[in-house]
């Protein structure tokens, strides 16, 4: 069962290959534009961006409860 530090780790690493995969080709790659059906491309990515830093800031507060001095991870592709 993974931790809440882990968890953290995990959805921070997707967060981070998300953001460097925009392209102009994808939701959040884009300048928003007007009328209908309109993908809020600016928000989307603004939103991986503060959900970031809020993980960041979770993942800080453990390791100074716990005196980790750093966490690394690794994906494997």
């Amino acid at each position: 069962m993974a931790t809440a530090l882990q968890n953290l780790i995990t959805r921070r690493d997707a967060i981070c290959t998300e953001l460097a995969a925009l392209s102009s080709s994808t939701a959040g790659g884009l300048p928003n534009a007007v009328g209908d059906d309109v993908v809020d491309h600016v928000g989307y990515k603004d939103g991986l961006y503060r959900e970031l830093e809020q993980i960041e800031k979770r993942i800080a507060a453990i390791e100074a409860a716990s005196g980790v001095d750093e966490v690394t991870s690794e994906a494997y592709t």
